[in-house]
Parts: structure tokens; C-alpha cells; sequence
């Protein structure tokens, strides 16, 4: 059960379709995925050390970008983030290995750029959506919010149009 009218801060988070395949089966892959990730309800993403106003207690709304091998484009899940933590690339890989997916090498090159440091958002109790979101209703769904979105990077939404995105996800079609 969500709490959709809560005043948390709620995050838009892109992440590739096969880290999304590793880290919450979606989307569907025929690969086996790490079956003690499969079964936590607690797990980290990796990122670049910007932050973009992220802070615990929030919301992730969890958005498959496309890249080379799948062309996806829409929001699938919902997290509760309850940690950000920001230190040096491989502490944070010793203190969350057992929680993400990306290896120690993946972890490493997204520090490169920022003098070793990385970002840790470890989040849980994901549920995915039974429908997604698409590109084209996310945007459609933002402008009638008065927001604009982005699926480069991390951005913060309002309430309003966490709501409206976690109920679009919620419609059986």
C-alpha cells in the first residue's frame, strides 16, 4: 500500500533497461538475474556524486530509459529511498556490494569524472507497476502538473504529479 497524498519528496530516477533487468526483473529478460537480489526488499543504485536534492525520507519513481539493446521509455515502479550517502567510490562499494548491481569496475568508472566519489541511494519495498507509464504520457502527464520533466538525470516532481503517475500506473488495462 502507497500513500499517494504524503508530502515526501518524490524523485524521477532514468536507469538503462539492463540495470533495471538486474536490480527489479523489469523488464522481462531471459537471463537468470542474482536470486538474492531478486529477493531483497532493500537495494542500492549507483550514481554520479550531483546532487539533485535528493534526501531520505522520498519517493523514487523508478524510469527505463532505452539504450543500445532495448528501446523502453517509461516509468515502472515505485521505491521508498531511505538512505544518500556520498563518499569515495570504493567504500561505498564495500559498505552496499551486497545490495546493487553494479560490479566494483561499474561503480569505479562513474566516480572517474569526480575525484573518486560516487553516490549511494539505497531504496526498498519496490513494487512495480501493472501498467507502465509511457515517454509521451509522462510528459503529457507533467505539463498538466505545470512541470517539466527530465529523463537525463535524477529530478525532483511534485505531489501532485506522483500522484498522477502512481494511479495511470495503477490502471489495469
Amino acid at each position: 500500500m502507497k500513500i499517494t497524498d504524503a508530502e515526501l519528496p518524490t524523485f524521477l530516477i532514468p536507469v538503462q533497461p539492463r540495470w533495471s533487468y538486474e536490480l527489479f526483473g523489469y523488464p522481462e529478460g531471459l537471463l537468470a538475474r542474482d536470486h538474492n537480489l531478486g529477493l531483497s526488499r532493500e537495494h542500492v543504485y549507483y550514481r554520479a556524486p550531483l546532487p539533485r536534492g535528493e534526501s531520505a525520507p522520498a519517493r523514487i519513481l523508478w524510469y527505463a530509459s532505452s539504450d543500445d539493446t532495448m528501446k523502453v521509455s517509461a516509468v515502472f515502479a515505485c521505491s521508498r529511498l531511505e538512505q544518500c550517502v556520498t563518499d569515495d567510490a570504493e567504500r561505498l562499494y564495500r559498505q552496499f556490494k551486497h545490495l546493487g548491481v553494479y560490479g566494483r569496475k561499474d561503480v569505479l568508472e562513474a566516480s572517474e569524472k569526480y575525484a573518486g566519489q560516487a553516490m549511494a541511494l539505497r531504496f526498498s519495498d519496490t513494487s512495480l507497476f501493472p501498467s507502465t507509464v509511457s515517454h509521451r504520457r509522462l510528459v503529457d502527464l507533467a505539463a498538466r502538473h505545470r512541470q517539466k520533466v527530465n529523463v537525463q538525470s535524477v529530478s525532483k516532481i511534485s505531489p501532485d504529479l506522483f500522484r498522477a503517475l502512481y494511479e495511470e500506473g495503477h490502471q489495469l488495462r
